[in-house]
């Protein structure tokens, strides 16, 4: 990995840690958004911030929904990145994590008339 590499992923981190310490006025959970992800690998952890490509499952955790509601978000066209390989749904870490970052919703790109 190159040092213009790790240099992104740490600012990637640094963001997404401001950005979940301004949503989240409480001191408690400012300190553990400041500490850093758990080092446990149990299936309640955070996925990291700096993968190329996401599982529904993944995205679930970083979005706090089910992945059900990926799946929705997905077909309604309201989350970018996602593609699928075979049966299974993945996402483009490139193109999902600003989105998340920036808390913003695309319109649907069609009507539910």
């Amino acid at each position: 990995m190159s040092s213009v590499e790790a240099g992104l992923r740490e600012f990637i981190r640094a963001l997404v840690r401001e950005e979940l310490a301004a949503l989240h006025g409480d001191a408690a959970h400012r300190e553990l958004v400041q500490a850093g992800p758990p080092s446990s690998t149990t299936p309640e952890a955070q996925p990291p911030l700096d993968k190329a490509v996401y599982t529904a499952e993944e995205v679930a955790r970083l979005l706090g929904c089910s992945p059900k509601a990926v799946y929705a978000k997905v077909s309604r066209g309201q989350l970018p990145g996602a593609f699928r390989v075979g049966r299974s749904l993945r996402f483009r870490g490139s193109e999902l994590l600003p989105f998340i970052l920036e808390g913003r919703v695309p319109s649907p790109r069609r009507s539910w008339r």
